[in-house]
């Protein structure tokens, strides 16, 4: 019987020793999520395209494939992250304080070519019964490779947005 259990306890040291233990996955937010919001905003709807509602940052690695990112992840979920940016972006940019605003967002990750892209659109019901809608799609380059660049320039872009959404309402 212990002849049987040397081999058996060498085996499963060796695999201890050959297994390296994993790297703990690193947590992103968006700079301008943690600013406070100065100002009264209209009703935010913030809705995100399904493959984006999810903890891993989402690169587009083809035409049409898209992966979520393991070891870089979200801190906070996104939806909140983005509805917290968007609010504080509005304040700063002076958008009317009354009415709903539904914001709809179809992409909100890196490319394999090295950008951020932000798309969607956004609908606007004003308190008077006016309404305004729009689409908006940023694209920034990265300065550098790496996914803290990537956060920067999809924060950057998502305060492009909110100054177009933000100018819109004001016509």
């Amino acid at each position: 019987m212990i002849k049987h259990l040397l081999p058996l306890t060498l085996l499963l040291i060796v695999a201890g020793c050959a297994s390296a233990p994993a790297e703990p996955a690193r947590q992103y937010l968006l700079p301008s999520a943690g600013e406070a919001a100065t100002a009264a905003q209209p009703d935010l709807d913030l809705r995100l395209a399904g493959y984006l509602d999810q903890g891993g940052i989402v690169i587009q690695s083809g035409p049409v494939a898209v992966r979520a990112a393991r070891q870089h992840r979200w801190a906070d979920p996104l939806p909140e992250q983005l509805r917290r940016a968007l609010v504080y972006h509005l304040g700063q940019d002076g958008a009317p304080s009354d009415g709903r605003l539904t914001v709809q967002v179809v992409k909100f990750q890196g490319s394999g070519e090295g950008s951020a892209q932000v798309a969607g659109h956004w609908h606007y019901s004003g308190a008077d019964g006016t309404t305004k809608a729009g689409r908006f799609q940023e694209n920034r380059p990265l300065a550098q490779d790496g996914y803290e660049e990537l956060v920067k320039q999809l924060d950057n872009a998502w305060a492009a947005v909110a100054a177009s959404i933000s100018e819109s309402l004001q016509q």
